[in-house]
């Protein structure tokens, strides 16, 4: 055997062992992360090294024997890496604490100006919130982060402002105090006065009182004239006597638009008049809403075959007496 022989036997017996040893040799692994502690929302890197395995593992994922991944782990989080070959394991861990930021709490301010009035007259509510997300003020409904409504109570109300926020629910209150105005001077009866005329039924005098609201083209919110009307009306259903009164509002259109457009809009022409009442005090629970689209479309009664009818008479929302007011 000459040299150069010599040394390619030596070379490979070399190779030869260290394949054995390799061979027998067991698996390692290290994993290490990029920081420990973290708040919600931030990344983090998870690196890791194996040797002599055959299966790797990262968290029960099979990956690469040498790596790293980003993860961005909403709370605290354990990462493990396993290398296997046959029956021998190694694993390593490493822990990524992270810290929970718990969203601020909702702020709510809610104040009459002002808030002692006399009945008729009128009165500004104003709000604000931080940290919120939904706002609704009782007999309102839902209303912007911050603003100011005018308001006309028919008797002493408590306006009730609810703030929903991811960091809670906060309430805050308003009263308005309604005060009678000086009654007239009463004219003295004359003592031969004829008695007074028998009280007509109640479902009559509601007709009377609380009569149809119209509306413009298109339109549901409300004129200021049918706003007086509601006024008076609202005097009359807070009376103690006409209390238990309960009632419908039905909302009307005229024959113009699809079918599915006018009853959305009767059904918004009706609960305006529902919402404006409860502003004036009427309990909403003695109203109920439905809409009859363009159902009931009649126009006026001067209406002929020479003349069409009016198509603002159909414009409408209609209260319709139900039960309740009962005298003795």
């Amino acid at each position: 055997m000459n040299h150069k022989s010599g040394q390619l036997f030596l070379l490979s017996f070399v190779l030869l062992i260290s394949g054995l040893l390799s061979a027998c040799a067991p698996p390692t692994a290290k994993i290490k992360v990029s920081r420990n502690d973290i708040k919600a929302g931030d990344p983090v890197t998870v690196s890791w090294e194996t040797k002599n395995g055959k299966q790797i593992e990262l968290n029960g994922q099979q990956v690469e024997k040498i790596g790293a991944k980003t993860f961005t782990p909403n709370d605290t989080t354990n990462y493990e890496i396993v290398a296997k070959k046959g029956k021998k394991v190694a694993r390593d861990r490493a822990s990524v604490k992270v810290e929970i930021i718990k969203p601020p709490a909702p702020t709510a301010m809610l104040s009459a100006e002002p808030d002692s009035i006399e009945r008729g007259q009128n009165t500004k509510l104003k709000w604000t919130s931080t940290n919120s997300k939904i706002l609704n003020i009782s007999g309102l409904g839902d209303v912007p982060i911050s603003g100011e409504r005018e308001i006309s109570p028919r008797v002493s109300t408590t306006y009730t402002l609810t703030a929903l926020g991811d960091g809670g629910t906060v309430t805050a209150s308003a009263r308005v105090s309604v005060t009678d105005p000086p009654p007239p001077p009463v004219a003295e009866r004359p003592r031969t006065a004829e008695p007074p005329p028998k009280e007509p039924p109640v479902a009559d005098q509601f007709r009377g009182i609380v009569k149809p609201v119209f509306f413009e083209l298109d339109k549901s919110d409300l004129q200021q004239s049918e706003q007086d009307k509601l006024r008076r009306a609202a005097d009359w259903l807070n009376q103690d006597r006409n209390r238990t009164i309960a009632f419908r509002i039905e909302g009307n259109c005229d024959p113009r638009g699809t079918a599915e457009y006018n009853l959305g809009l009767g059904d918004r022409r009706a609960r305006s008049v529902r919402d404006f009442l409860a502003s004036l005090g009427v309990d909403p629970s003695r109203v109920e809403t439905i809409s009859y689209g363009s159902e009931k479309a009649l126009g006026t009664e001067e209406g002929s075959s020479e003349t069409p009818p009016s198509w603002a008479f159909d414009r409408r929302a209609d209260p319709v007496y139900l039960r309740g007011g009962d005298r003795p």
